[in-house]
């Protein structure tokens, strides 16, 4: 273990050893997090990369456009006391590349009824000249039911 390693506990008490650009890609995941259930899809999107690619959660379409992250965003963030939480991250870091795949649940309110939507991801980051990681590639799709 180097000098700047944390250890990592996830929920379901996995332990990972994660080095210090490991841990840099989960809190820029944890700002996504924050930015998709309290904010305003301008912030989300300002997390993306202007060449990225997107496959939403919830819509059969993928992004390849700022303005069409944005949109799909729009529409995810109406639902009612959005929420989500991460687990299982799988950090893999290759010099200015990143990828990140695991799993996360979106909870929401409808009609009265707390919902969720498990769902599995990936995110592909680049490390832009400011050190600030983009994601390039983000490809999220429901959990199958039935496996």
């Amino acid at each position: 273990m180097k000098k700047n390693d944390t250890i990592f506990k996830d929920q379901e008490g996995i332990i990972q050893q994660l080095t210090e650009e490991q841990q840099s890609i989960l809190k820029t995941m944890d700002k996504w997090i924050k930015a998709v259930t309290t904010t305003d899809p301008d912030t989300v999107v300002k997390l993306y990369a202007e060449d990225a690619v997107f496959w939403g959660t919830v819509s059969p379409f993928l992004r390849t456009t700022p303005e069409g992250t944005k949109d799909y965003f729009e529409h995810f963030m109406r639902l009612e006391h959005l929420n989500a939480i991460y687990y299982k991250p799988m950090v893999r870091v290759y010099d200015d590349i990143a990828v990140n795949s695991g799993y996360y649940t979106f909870f929401y309110e409808k009609d009265g009824k707390m919902m969720n939507i498990p769902a599995r991801y990936t995110f592909v980051y680049r490390k832009n000249r400011d050190g600030e990681w983009k994601i390039i590639d983000h490809h999220s799709s429901a959990v199958p039911q039935n496996g």
